[in-house]
């Protein structure tokens, strides 16, 4: 007795109730991360976004992520501290420039929004893992066709860019390490580091341009064309109603 075949419509509506629905709480978390304009919808949308990720199965980042996060927390707050103008703040003077209590207010809520878009795109990245990201976007943004807007050509480009992203990556290091071995020994201090990391750029891109114009000549030569948006599986499912409401609620529930 042979085996019915199962159909892959109903296979991908099987595998995306089983494994997908932290996708539609964090895309809301994301969102409500970055309209978000008090404390409590901010850190609101940072634990929804942690316990999304968790439950998604999201690695603990990686030391460079929580470096590039601190800076840029940094960055947003000192910038906000001295450029947003209000009640002065007891503090060192930059440029004629003085902390201000507003400033200190709209920057640790700018800090609050990229620190809940970044872990709701971390935990993205593990429901959603490489060139499927691109897919799924493309599929809620297809109504813009209506718009003759390309949506598919976009997702050529993001997809593409998603799978060669690491190999860039790659290159940048390997490039590096080659400029150190060239010096004949580690960088000293952070100036030198820093020009040495400056002169890696070029190399870099002149890299990144031979390997785009390699896959442009190779997707020619096999006559590719941009296939259509593959429609997805109808499924019901309270998750992406909770997440709507969560970037909802960030977006209406804005106050000074």
């Amino acid at each position: 007795m042979s085996e019915t075949p199962v159909a892959p419509a109903d296979a991908l509506h099987r595998e995306t109730r089983r494994g997908d629905w932290p996708a539609p709480v964090l895309l809301g978390a994301m969102v409500g991360a970055m309209v978000a304009g008090r404390f409590e919808t901010g850190l609101l949308c940072i634990g929804v976004a942690v316990v999304a990720s968790a439950a998604a199965g999201a690695r603990w980042p990686s030391k460079s992520w929580f470096v590039a996060i601190g800076t840029g927390v940094t960055l947003a707050v000192m910038l906000n501290l001295y450029l947003t103008p209000g009640r002065a703040l007891g503090g060192p003077r930059i440029f004629s420039l003085h902390p201000t209590a507003e400033g200190l207010r709209h920057g640790i809520l700018f800090a609050l929004r990229i620190l809940g878009a970044t872990i709701a795109v971390h935990g993205l990245r593990s429901v959603w893992p490489g060139e499927r990201a691109a897919d799924e976007l493309v599929r809620l943004l297809a109504p813009l066709e209506r718009l003759r807007l390309p949506m598919r050509e976009a997702r050529v480009v993001l997809g593409l860019a998603l799978r060669f992203a690491p190999l860039l990556v790659v290159e940048a290091r390997r490039i590096a390490a080659l400029q150190d071995l060239r010096a004949g020994r580690p960088a000293c201090g952070c100036r030198e580091w820093w020009t040495r990391r400056r002169a890696v750029m070029v190399p870099t891109m002149v890299a990144a341009l031979e390997r785009a114009e390699q896959v442009a000549l190779a997707l020619e030569a096999r006559h590719y064309r941009v296939r259509p948006i593959p429609p997805r599986a109808r499924r019901r499912s309270g998750w992406g109603v909770a997440g709507a409401a969560l970037a909802a609620a960030a977006l209406l529930w804005r106050g000074r």
